[in-house]
């Protein structure tokens, strides 16, 4: 196919123009590939070899995805790239066929076969990982590959001008799977997006209510809109209100219009390349209300300077949670200041950017009741009149003073609630035939004649967010009521359908329609008037959910509202074609290497700390008696700038992983790495030792087993259906990867698989010797087919009361599985709300990162802590009297919400027997250690809100004295610490070292 020379300015050069600093000397591979910031595919070394890979990495910003079917060529350019501190995180190293690749559709910027490969990679397989524009280099010649036909683009906030948020985009329908997970994680408040030319471009607004909100305030993103890499960032300016329909997405730029400019940015650079300013004597002031754009004219309202917002930056922690009187300026109290009011529409030529026409009236019209058809721009002055000027003239068709249209319409009513919504919203829609009033500030749903203004039918309720389709007028909300389909000619109910939860706005594709739900998201399929659920995130505040170019766009939020997945998300179309069969499925899952059944003994004792948290149950427990004090023999450090494992320690040696990919082997006296072995998947759980060998779940979907003494690899098992990677918080990750770690019992080795219910769950039983599946559930990802939600996996994997458990995400809190023949043993729950929250520390370890504690001493009584998953909520470390059989025991989610609910509501405990003791000192903990020898406990963490001063501990539970106690650089991670049958403490930290201690006699 001939590539057009536009192709590389317009596309790959939108990395190689961004404002981002040049990591060196431009490679000839990076040259060749015209791309800097993105995803790359290489299949097979190219010219230059190894070496020009880790150039390539060098001199750009490219995460690079290398796959060859000669293992020596992966093997070396691994040890090469973590050497350079670059495997696991710019490079990913994978062996496989050429003919079928690992990355997931339309994920790569660029692709180059090397030399001996070219031949083997078909050309539609190089083409299907690619996203469109994309171009493969193959036997010397490029291939681009096509934008299919159907698809839409998201140009405007509200998808077009006519502000119906209604995507005619033809290939985003049908199942989903997540396309990518993405920075940033959370917005400050409010947020618009616009997409076009395969960027999504996000203006953030100017209040943070958590400190995790303070680095995106103010900032507008440019973002590939197929891997979620951030292209370039800008500040916008302070004091301008963003929500308002002031963002036009174009193929090669977007249009951004504030409080004295309309700025045209360069879609590739980020630059701002042009600016378009209001015409002196056509208006009262600079500041751009409103814009539309069609056939090359901007249509914009403009005027008077505006109450300006103040940036409010937050110190709170936790995920989210924000109240609702912050807006200076909400009220909308006077025109002459409030946002979006002004007196003049103009059209501009954007080729020539003089106008073409201007219109002015006396009265102020307000923005959030201005849109556009084919042929006329609809606008409304608040309790004065309703009127059609021409687009192409600037003309007045009408205007409506009617005392019945006015009459229904009425004042204004106050938003800016979490159940009304937003008070900046648009509340005006438009078609080619009539006009719909509806929102937050609407009292009653009024819809006129878009010839003339005329008043056609009214609706008794008028916070509604309407999606206009050919069916009819999809009216979702508001709370505690029925949403409704509406008929366009008299308003007549055609059917109902749940209604949405409070502010966020509903949006619409080909086969669906989307709103908040309880917790969660509602997908109404509107072919059936069914409810599907996506229970991982809810639609965001201000957007909504965005279908444009083929996908589904979430995030990022400013809360937590029951939600599991916190970031900038895309879904894209899933493969419809019905699951097989696990015989099937699994046929060549397995991989083996050499002898798996003979292996070197490790001489593991009992009671070593074989499992992550001391054993399968995750007890934080050992027989082990902890001594009184403790002196640090050894330190080394396992990982630079990355997140080890927690250590597990058997037959003198320790172990640890990573997340760039590194397992490795510590000799337990003296600190020495005895083995490493180096995937290019992120390590998350330290591995489980087991019958002399070591197992291990990572982030590229498999299970490994290796000899425990020597590294020495003996099978790996992948667990989903097939493999596919796709971008996660800028690595490399599995749409299926095995996030949880693993669990051992006997002879069996348990994993789970997976991101989101919709992608599916797939959990699998392997025999520890040879890795051949014993069992497998395929498909608890639904378990109500009704509604479409099932279990997520989203928590550690454990063996609790004979079962496989974990975290199961929003509806299904704890996930259960017969041990056997895993058989999903939870009841199908047939609802569309989420009544968990999650926040998993696979993917958010800075807020999955606390532990909570239950153990009971020799007395009976018993030691306690409480931590919810945001890091925001605890109850300090307490001993209490044993309980009774008469004294209930308390109702603990284990998110932790019981924390703050009992802090912040009216639902506080009744009163109970007082503790024997309580830690006064406001310690959060990451890790504990219990000994039931002596009860006392090992504990790993720091004051609330100074991480500065981390410690590790061991406590006399008895009276809860610190009996030693040691400072440390950093926080331990989550469940970082472990103790062998020789008494050496371990831990790791969350600067990667890894310490050994041992016990000192008094």
């Amino acid at each position: 196919m001939h590539v057009p020379p536009w192709y590389f300015l317009a596309t790959c050069g939108a990395i190689l123009l961004s404002p981002t600093q040049s990591r060196g000397t431009e490679s000839p591979l990076a040259e060749t590939l015209g791309v800097r910031r993105g995803i790359v595919c290489l299949v097979g070394l190219p010219e230059g070899g190894a070496a020009a890979v880790l150039d390539l990495a060098r001199t750009t910003e490219l995460t690079i995805y290398f796959q060859s079917p000669e293992t020596a060529q992966v093997t070396s350019l691994r040890q090469l790239a973590a050497e350079a501190d670059l495997l696991g995180r710019r490079i990913f190293a994978e062996t496989g066929p050429a003919a079928e690749l690992h990355l997931a559709d339309n994920v790569a910027d660029a692709l180059v076969a090397g030399p001996s490969l070219g031949e083997a990679l078909p050309e539609s397989e190089a083409l299907r990982v690619l996203h469109p524009q994309a171009v493969a280099h193959l036997n010397g010649r490029a291939s681009v590959k096509a934008v299919p036909v159907g698809n839409d683009e998201w140009t405007h906030p509200f998808h077009g001008p006519d502000n119906n948020p209604q995507s005619t985009d033809a290939t985003a329908k049908g199942r989903l799977r997540t396309q990518f997970l993405a920075e940033p994680k959370f917005s400050p408040m409010p947020e618009q997006s616009v997409i076009a030319g395969g960027r999504l471009y996000k203006a953030l607004g100017h209040i943070a209510h958590k400190a995790n909100q303070n680095d995106m305030l103010n900032t507008l993103l440019c973002i590939n809109a197929w891997n979620g890499t951030i292209l370039w960032r800008h500040p916008l300016p302070e004091g301008f209100m963003i929500h308002r329909n002031t963002m036009i997405a174009t193929e090669d730029a977007l249009y951004m219009g504030d409080a004295g400019s309309c700025k045209i940015y360069d879609g590739i650079s980020g630059a701002i390349r042009d600016e378009i300013q209001v015409p002196e004597g056509l208006s009262d002031g600079p500041v751009w209300k409103w814009m539309g754009l069609r056939d090359g004219i901007l249509y914009a309202l403009v005027g008077n300077r505006e109450v300006q917002v103040e940036t409010l930056k937050s110190q709170r922690r936790g995920l989210g949670h924000w109240p609702w009187d912050v807006w200076k300026g909400h009220e909308f109290a006077d025109p002459n200041t409030s946002f979006g009011f002004g007196r003049t529409l103009l059209a501009i030529d954007t080729k020539t950017k003089l106008p073409v026409w201007h219109y002015r009236d006396e009265a102020f019209l307000d923005a959030r009741a201005i849109c556009m058809n084919e042929d006329t721009i609809i606008c409304y002055a608040p309790e004065k009149f309703l009127a059609g000027i021409d687009r192409l003239t600037g003309r007045l068709l009408w205007k409506n003073t009617d005392a019945d249209l006015l009459g229904a319409l009425g004042p204004n009513a106050r938003a800016q609630h979490y159940i009304t919504g937003y008070a900046t919203t648009s509340y005006l829609k438009c078609d080619a035939e009539r006009v719909y009033f509806a929102g937050p500030q609407r009292e009653v749903m009024v819809v006129a004649s878009a010839r003339d203004g005329h008043l056609l039918w009214t609706h008794p309720t008028g916070n509604l967010q309407l999606v206009l389709r050919q069916d009819g007028v999809y009216a979702a909300g508001p709370q505690n009521t029925n949403g409704a389909r509406l008929d366009y000619e008299t308003g007549a109910v055609l059917g109902e359908f749940p209604a949405r939860r409070a502010c966020t706005r509903a949006t619409g594709g080909v086969d669906s329609i989307f709103f908040r739900a309880s917790g969660g998201t509602v997908r109404l399929m509107t072919g059936t008037n069914t409810a599907q659920h996506v229970a991982p995130m809810r639609p965001p505040c201000q957007d909504g959910v965005l279908i444009s170019n083929g996908q589904f766009y979430w995030g990022p939020w400013m809360c937590g509202c029951q939600l599991s997945l916190y970031g900038n998300i895309a879904c894209a179309p899933a493969d419809e074609a019905p699951l097989e069969d696990a015989a099937t499925l699994y046929r060549t899952a397995l991989t083996t290497h050499g002898d798996g059944l003979q292996v070197a003994t490790l001489e593991a004792d009992p009671d070593d700390w074989l499992r992550y948290r001391g054993d399968d149950q995750r007890s934080d427990s050992t027989r082990r008696p902890l001594p009184e004090t403790a002196d640090l023999k050894w330190k080394t450090v396992t990982v630079k700038n990355d997140l080890p494992t927690a250590p597990v320690a058997a037959g003198g040696l320790v172990f640890t992983g990573d997340r760039t990919g590194r397992l490795r082997a510590w000799n337990a006296d003296t600190g020495e790495l005895v083995w490493q072995t180096l995937l290019s998947a992120a390590i998350w759980y330290p591995p489980a030792i087991s019958q002399d060998r070591l197992f291990l779940g990572a982030a590229d979907g498999k299970v490994h087993a290796f000899e425990a003494k020597t590294g020495r690899p003996l099978w790996s098992f992948r667990t989903g259906p097939r493999e596919r990677l796709i971008p996660v918080f800028g690595r490399l990750v599995s749409s299926w990867p095995v996030a949880g770690g693993v669990a051992v019992a006997g002879d069996t080795v348990y994993a789970a698989a997976g991101i989101t219910h919709y992608d599916g769950t797939f959990v699998v039983a392997l025999d520890a010797a040879t890795g051949r599946l014993k069992a497998a559930n395929t498909s608890s990802g639904t378990l109500s087919s009704e509604v479409d939600n099932g279990i997520s996996l989203q928590g550690n994997l454990s063996l609790q009361k004979g079962e496989l458990q974990f975290l199961g995400g929003g509806v299904y809190e704890t996930a259960r599985y017969d041990l056997e023949t895993l058989a999903c043993r939870n009841e199908p729950v047939v609802q569309i709300t989420s009544t968990y929250r999650t926040a998993f520390y696979t993917y958010y370890p800075e807020y999955g990162k606390y532990v909570s504690l239950s153990q009971t001493c020799r007395d009976g009584c018993v030691l306690t802590h409480d931590a919810n998953y945001e890091g925001l909520y605890f109850n300090n470390l307490a001993l209490e009297e044993p309980r009774t059989g008469a004294a209930p025991t308390p109702v603990k989610d284990a998110a932790g919400e019981f924390i703050r609910q009992q802090q912040n509501r009216r639902n506080a405990p009744a009163e109970k027997v007082p503790p024997r003791w309580q830690d006064r000192q406001d310690r959060r903990f990451t890790s504990f250690l219990f000994s039931k020898a002596n009860d006392r406990l090992l504990a790993a963490g720091h004051p609330d809100g100074k991480q500065e001063e981390a410690f590790l501990v061991i406590l006399d539970a008895k009276d809860g004295h610190d009996l030693w106690l040691e400072k440390l650089p950093v926080p331990a991670v989550t469940g970082g610490t472990a103790m062998d049958h020789a008494g050496r403490i371990f831990v790791t930290l969350e600067n990667g070292e890894l310490r050994c201690y041992r016990g000192v006699s008094p």
